[in-house]
């Protein structure tokens, strides 16, 4: 029986020291740690992406613009494209860079006053030298009049020149992607000897920009707008020159067939004339979740460019859809940090990813991975801050779309405990479990020397019990003899 209960006894120190050495290994951050997602080496620019579809356009509708492109204004994929980067006179277009200027930089209230008379050539609304208007109503005379009068007074107001706006237009064109642009005027209407051109390629990549602005984009989907009466002028109804917009009478020859200029789903962007530049039009519509951009320039006749537009819409919807993977904003993850006041970071992509589809694919072809940078993630990191990488496969394992992954919050250096894996949020835990550790130790250390004391007493007990057996043996021997 005492045999049986040493064995129990032994048994239950083992487990106590068992325990204790295993939370000493969670608590100072000896644990085997396992990633939360693949390691990359760096942004979404250094990885190689495949095409998410065999984009080809053979059996596209034929253009009688001299340029044009298509794309997905989602995913910036190429759908279609004629001369898209040969440069050429782009007219009033021009003005969609001006207004996307003036919205990231002005306050909408902000008075904005006419210096010169307009150009007479020029479509305009007859500011007078001195007028003012809101910053609102100039851009939106802009953008819906394509008033040149009030694209220079904008231009004016924010560049104090012309070459003064035209660097502004430029770095912001560069800024969204044109490669080959030279602007030098706000309005399009160049003068004589003046060098300003850009591609339909370039155009786009300005327009898909500019439609990402809720206001710019509030602005070129109106059919019409009103301009109040001034201390100069009486009040001004302006209409849209987007025929695809407003074109509920006028029909033209698509595809063979007499139909309205209007398109179901249009969403903007802007038409331009000049005799050197011919007809030109950027327009954007919208289906569910795809959104198509057309450039066509330089097309011989008004209606040539809107009829152009339609028909790359309608090619383009009938092949084409746009998947979007993760949204702007959303968090996707919580990335572990290092030496940090917290030991997660939540991360969310920085743009929508969009996915240019076949009609026909499924989405759920199509799966999402973050990627976290190589080196290890360590604090301070701002909200912002690029911290990895969303990544998306198709059904072939291919790497068709990625996304930066920027940090939600901002997460500041942790204390001395971080250094070994304690983040500051769980420093008041570790401190109660240490304590508690200590505690399990003291009574551990307490119980091995009452064990050993009690061991210690039955030895002493036994070898008396020995003692006493070998004398009662000798005893029995003597009285035997």
């Amino acid at each position: 029986m005492k045999t049986h209960t040493n064995k129990n006894r032994s048994m239950s120190v083992r487990t106590v020291v068992c325990i204790i050495m295993m939370m000493a290994l969670i608590l100072t951050g000896a644990a085997p740690s396992f990633a939360d997602a693949q390691n990359t080496d760096s942004g979404s620019g250094s990885i190689k992406l495949k095409a998410s579809t065999d984009i080809n356009w053979d059996d596209a509708p034929e253009i009688s613009g001299t340029s044009a492109i298509m794309i997905d204004a989602g995913s910036g994929a190429i759908l279609y494209e004629k001369n898209a980067y040969e440069q050429r006179d782009p007219a009033s277009i021009t003005k969609i860079i001006t207004a996307l200027i003036a919205l990231e930089n002005l306050d909408m209230n902000e008075e904005v006053t006419a210096y010169n008379e307009p150009d007479p050539e020029g479509t305009n609304i007859a500011l007078k030298v001195g007028e003012t208007l809101t910053a609102e109503q100039m851009i939106n005379a802009t953008l819906i009049a394509s008033a040149n009068d009030a694209a220079d007074a904008l231009a004016m107001h924010m560049g104090g020149s012309w070459e003064g706006f035209a660097e502004m237009m430029n770095e912001r064109a560069a800024q969204c992607g044109a490669k080959d642009t030279e602007f030098s005027n706000p309005s399009g209407l160049t003068p004589a000897g003046q060098r300003h051109v850009t591609t339909a390629y370039d155009i786009a990549m300005i327009a898909r920009e500019a439609m990402k602005n809720e206001q710019f984009r509030e602005i070129v989907a109106k059919k019409q707008y009103t301009i109040p009466e001034t201390d100069m002028s009486s009040e001004r109804n302006i209409k849209s020159t987007n025929m695809c917009l407003v074109g509920d009478s006028k029909t033209a020859e698509v595809n063979g067939k007499e139909r309205p200029l209007k398109y179901e789903g249009t969403t903007g962007v802007k038409t331009g004339f000049t005799e050197d530049a011919g007809y030109c039009f950027c327009g954007a519509a919208k289906k569910k979740d795809t959104e198509l951009i057309v450039v066509t320039l330089n097309a011989e006749k008004s209606a040539q460019r809107f009829t152009d537009t339609i028909a790359l819409w309608d090619y383009g919807f009938s092949k084409y859809k746009t998947y979007k993977a993760a949204e702007a904003g959303q968090q996707v993850d919580e990335l572990r940090i290092w030496q940090g006041a917290k030991s997660r970071v939540p991360a969310a992509v920085a743009e929508d990813m969009d996915i240019t589809l076949d009609k026909g694919t499924k989405t759920d072809t199509v799966t999402t991975e973050v990627l976290k940078a190589e080196k290890k993630l360590k604090a301070p990191v701002e909200k912002g801050d690029s911290i990895g990488t969303l990544v998306a496969y198709n059904e072939d394992g291919d790497v068709i779309a990625a996304s930066d992954l920027v940090a939600l919050e901002s997460v500041e250096k942790g204390g001395p405990l971080s250094y070994i894996g304690i983040a500051d949020e769980h420093k008041t835990l570790f401190i109660v479990m240490q304590v508690i550790l200590l505690i399990l130790i003291f009574v551990l250390f307490v119980a091995v020397k009452r064990s050993q004391r009690k061991k210690r007493q039955r030895m002493k007990a036994k070898r008396a019990r020995e003692a006493r057996r070998r004398e009662w043996e000798r005893q029995r021997d003597m009285f035997n003899r």
